[in-house]
């Protein structure tokens, strides 16, 4: 197929798009976004044109985003816009100027609402994640007859991939477990949230099975909770972090599934404060994690 308009002709934006796309593939493949001036320093670092101001490659982003949609008509298959993976470095977060394309890649253009920060950002990291598991990265860089992804400095480094034996102590639904589920099922404000929500549910069934301990519904937002009592290990606490990791991604699946915006996040709720390498983990992560002591409650 021909390139996509959007990105044909010498203006600055069409070019550098074009320059760009192959790069972004690369972050798509290493599974991580770039920020403004980390493509900028790209760029410039790699002679592919002058200094600009880094907020500028959103014009090159937009090309990339319009011809994404064009091949999408084409191919007639949902592609995640690749573009949404330039952020901003204080944020996190792509500039507003990505909702038109993530509404139309969600498919719900129509809604006129715009999104607050919360919905950005779950909504954002949801996109992300179809982003890095698309398949189909190098076959539209060779549709367009673009470069091969360019190797990102210290994607070489490899670290010995050793195979952990756990330890995960005691019963799921220990006495202790149950009372610290109990408790925060019935304390919303744990997770800064109002009292009054509009549903509450121990024992919440996925539809993988898995069952998460605590949901809360919220103004449309689904709110996973794992809980660990106090007589959970360090392996038990890693373990819920992961747990919560996934519950986020099934919740906000579920969400898509049923034609709704995903709005979705998971907490770890622990009797025990999580030993720093976990801190590291949980944030690295984005997992939040609350610490309860049921004995001076």
């Amino acid at each position: 197929m021909p390139l996509p308009l959007s990105m044909q002709g010498s203006k600055w934006a069409a070019s550098m798009g074009r320059l760009i796309m192959p790069l972004l593939v690369s972050y798509a493949e290493a599974c991580r976004p770039v920020t403004y001036g980390g493509l900028s320093k790209e760029v410039i670092d790699r002679k592919w044109g002058h200094y600009v101001m880094p907020i500028a490659y959103r014009y090159a982003a937009g090309a990339i985003g319009y011809a994404i949609e064009t091949t999408e008509s084409e191919w007639g298959e949902p592609i995640p816009p690749p573009n949404s993976l330039v952020v901003n470095e204080a944020t996190g977060l792509p500039g507003k100027g990505i909702d038109y394309f993530i509404k139309n890649y969600l498919d719900i253009s129509k809604s006129r609402k715009r999104f607050t920060k919360a919905e950005r950002q779950s909504i954002v990291e949801a996109v992300h994640k179809e982003i890095y598991n698309y398949t189909g990265w190098r076959k539209l860089l060779q549709s367009y007859d673009l470069l091969r992804p360019p190797f990102l400095t210290g994607s070489s480094l490899r670290k010995k991939i050793e195979i952990r034996k756990y330890n995960f102590g005691g019963e799921a639904e220990s006495d202790a477990h149950k009372r610290l589920k109990a408790y925060v099922c019935g304390h919303p404000e744990l997770l800064e949230l109002p009292e009054k929500i509009s549903h509450s549910v121990q024992e919440y069934v996925l539809p993988s099975s898995d069952r998460i301990d605590v949901l809360f519904l919220h103004d449309d937002w689904f709110y996973a909770v794992e809980v660990k009592a106090a007589n959970a290990n360090n392996d038990d606490l890693r373990r819920g972090i992961f747990q919560c990791v996934k519950y986020r991604e099934l919740l906000r699946a579920e969400q898509r599934t049923n034609g709704h915006i995903p709005r979705a996040r998971a907490v770890l709720v622990t009797e025990r404060s999580l030993p720093s390498n976990l801190v590291k983990e949980a944030k690295l992560l984005q997992v939040p994690f609350v610490k309860v002591n049921l004995k001076t409650t």
